[in-house]
């Protein structure tokens, strides 16, 4: 007779003690309301009913001063936190609700020889935005983040969401990025302009807003010195290497930043020639289609590069800082598509493979390069994995969001393709995680035609002394 090796119990946990467990991961949902249940009877009893009404209306009204009196703090302090809260009790993040949806979105799984449902598990609910909930959640047994992948579309439905979003974290764990709503209504002016040199980061240039409400960085020093900004027509591509440009203008006019731009369209770029290198380091095809001027301003992009790396090399050092001698240098090289994949003549070809050499080489020299284009394929710009930093606003194909941020990209919440037309709605997309693959929502500010007449005046204005940056 066969000897039965399980020795497993097929009854499943008491209630009693998932409640325990529950208390345990969650003691300020006990403790809370014991404390104001324990302190409204302290008041009762030693004040009465006239007395205990009187603290707890002082309270309120405390509260409501706090949020009238200094919306700053209680924003960053208290609404969080009350968010998180309603979201988590009033929302679809707990009990019924959320068993609900996994059932609704085959996110359940079933324990066959208990016989018993298992749910994936809500372990922490953030709101550190209205439009937006950070939704931590425990997978199931056996369950890992693709399963909720696959089912991005559905859960999207389910939550009535704008948008939703993965992000792992560590031991199987991940965060559910959940947009209910759009969180950028309104349009976002131009970055200020710092008075000098030394206020300016390189590595911490304002673009615009994420959907957290944050600072929108971008570098152009180091290993993310190289920026991809892909987007249909009207989708504000511009203005991101304008706020870049408008937060180096104080170094540009010290002579620490020198400026190269490419234009094409002989738009919004060609205003700012006056800002180039000795206002010569501007460079458009010509008629007929002819890219030769852009390709001799690339011969001296990279000759400047290649001169540079041997002055490095000489001094027997790695790298140097920014300064007058070792300047930081930015190509603009704005709708690449028209260079490589739409110019008449022979210098597309060599067009594309100096760009590739340029994001290849120029890390160490302070030679940095932002790339705008309308079609992001592979058989457009073939060295776009070269680009450590990219940003995806809105595309026309569901297709070019992995195409621009890499495998993947619109599974894990990069919609670019969703994004309406309109005014409303320029400048809004998707940028890679500074430390994940997860994208962020962002909207990169406005520049108007005055805002660059202002950085043209400001950069050509009188001259101050030269600084180094670190």
């Amino acid at each position: 007779m066969s000897k039965n090796t399980n020795n497993g119990s097929r009854r499943g946990i008491g209630p009693e003690i998932r409640a325990i467990r529950w208390a345990i991961r969650h003691p300020s949902m006990v403790a809370m309301p014991t404390m104001f249940g324990t302190g409204e009877l302290e008041l009762l009893s030693h004040f009465g009913s006239i007395g205990a009404g009187s603290v707890t209306g002082a309270l309120a009204l405390g509260v409501t001063a706090w949020y009238r009196g200094h919306p700053d703090s209680f924003d960053s302090i208290a609404a969080p936190r009350v968010r998180a809260a309603w979201r988590r009790w009033a929302g679809p993040y707990m009990g019924v609700k959320w068993r609900d949806l996994c059932d609704a979105t085959d996110l359940s799984k079933e324990h066959r020889r208990k016989g018993i449902t298992m749910y994936p598990r809500v372990v922490k609910v953030q709101a550190f935005s209205p439009h937006v909930d950070l939704v931590h959640v425990h997978p199931a047994k056996g369950q890992s983040i693709r399963a909720f992948e696959s089912r991005l579309d559905d859960i999207t439905a389910s939550l009535r969401a704008e948008r939703v979003a993965l992000e792992p974290l560590t031991r199987g764990r991940f965060v559910m990025i959940v947009q209910r709503t759009e969180p950028f209504t309104e349009v976002i002016p131009a970055p200020e302009m710092p008075q000098h040199s030394k206020e300016v980061d390189p590595a911490r240039l304002y673009v615009g807003e994420d959907e957290f409400g944050n600072e929108w960085t971008e570098s152009l020093v180091g290993t993310s010195s190289f920026l991809l900004v892909a987007g249909a027509v009207g989708s504000g591509k511009n203005s991101i290497p304008l706020a870049l440009l408008r937060g180096l203008a104080p170094m540009i006019r010290d002579g620490l930043c020198k400026v190269w731009i490419i234009d094409p369209k002989q738009l919004e770029f060609a205003a700012l020639k006056p800002i180039t290198v000795n206002g010569h380091a501007y460079a458009t095809v010509e008629k007929g289609g002819d890219g030769g001027a852009c390709l001799e301003l690339l011969d001296d992009y990279i000759t400047d590069m290649e001169r540079t790396q041997r002055r490095i090399m000489e001094m027997g050092v790695r790298s140097v800082p920014i300064s007058e001698e070792f300047p930081l240098n930015v190509l603009i090289v704005d709708e690449v598509a028209s260079l490589v994949a739409f110019t008449e003549d022979s210098s597309a070809r060599g067009i594309s493979s100096k760009l590739a050499r340029i994001a290849s080489m120029g890390r160490t020299t302070h030679h940095s390069m932002v790339v705008t284009t309308v079609d992001p394929g592979k058989d457009v710009i073939e060295f776009r994995d070269l680009f450590p930093s990219r940003i995806c606003l809105r595309v026309s194909s569901p297709t070019q969001p992995n195409m621009v941020l890499g495998e993947d990209a619109r599974e894990r919440g990069a919609v670019a393709d969703d994004i309406p037309l309109g005014d409303e709605f320029i400048g809004i997309g998707y940028a890679q995680g500074e430390k994940t693959k997860t994208p962020r929502r962002v909207r990169a500010a406005y520049t108007s035609d005055r805002d660059i007449t202002e950085l043209i005046e400001f950069v050509t204005g009188s001259r101050g002394h030269l600084r180094s940056v670190a």
